[in-house]
């Protein structure tokens, strides 16, 4: 995977923590950010793998019958909408 420089600017007290959280994982600072940054990127992926998943097995359950729908008419009365 090619690797992009940034030069990025936080604020002193944002610092203070991310440094103070990278020590108690025993990482560097940059080590941490990298991994905290490229984890966030993973969970905000369009669609993400754990979405895709449970979407193939929803569409599975559904070919198969194995889905029961309800009427919004009732679930609008069930929860007083």
């Amino acid at each position: 995977m090619k690797r992009v420089r940034k030069l990025i600017d936080l604020d002193e007290n944002a610092l203070s923590v991310l440094e103070a959280e990278a020590k108690k994982q025993k990482r560097s600072l940059k080590s941490f950010l990298e991994y905290t940054i490229e984890e966030t990127a993973r969970r905000l992926e369009s669609p993400s793998e754990e979405y895709t998943i449970m979407m193939d097995d929803m569409l599975s359950r559904l070919e198969k019958g194995e889905v029961q729908f309800n009427p919004i008419e009732e679930i609008e009365k069930k929860y007083g909408l």
